[in-house]
């Protein structure tokens, strides 16, 4: 038996069926869109990078890509100085303002919310508390910001190792 074309009626057990041409269309549609929803999604997970794993000089590269990307309207950098003294570069919406320093070796590392400007932020807090808290990044993704957290904590033992 001959199989009926699109809108071509067929006789099954002795009744006339019409094959819907919306079928064909459907089917054409639905192989074009799961092929487009594919095309730029990775097949791979990226492997991330245990801090404890780095060196020094990688854990500062590691913040130093996650502040220069974590939010559009700031560029955050960082240099390790000697002493375990954390420099910190900011360039936002008001231009860049003067470097901090904050010494690592004994401070505190949190992340903790702005819901004012609705980002995450890492704060450190020196081992003197006459320095008070201070913000080493402001990021638009709670990721970002824990990632960051992370490593930092990570290089405040590796100073203490050193």
């Amino acid at each position: 038996m001959k199989s009926p074309r699109p809108g071509e009626q067929t006789l099954i057990a002795g009744r006339a069926y019409t094959l819907p041409r919306w079928r064909l269309a459907f089917a054409v549609m639905a192989v074009t869109l799961s092929v487009a929803c594919m095309d730029g999604y990775p097949t791979q997970d990226v492997p991330s990078i245990d801090p404890l794993q780095m060196t020094q000089e990688q854990r500062l590269a590691q913040m130093n890509s996650l502040g220069g990307s974590a939010h559009p309207d700031s560029r955050w950098s960082y240099e390790l100085l000697p002493g375990c003294v954390l420099r910190i570069d900011l360039d936002g919406k008001a231009g860049p303002i003067q470097a901090i320093d904050v010494p690592l070796q004994g401070s505190t590392v949190r992340v903790a919310t702005d819901k004012i400007d609705d980002t995450f932020d890492v704060k450190v807090q020196p081992a003197s508390h006459a320095l008070g808290e201070i913000t080493v990044l402001e990021a638009q993704a709670w990721a970002d910001a824990v990632g960051l957290s992370r490593v930092l904590r990570v290089m405040e033992k590796g100073c203490a190792d050193e």
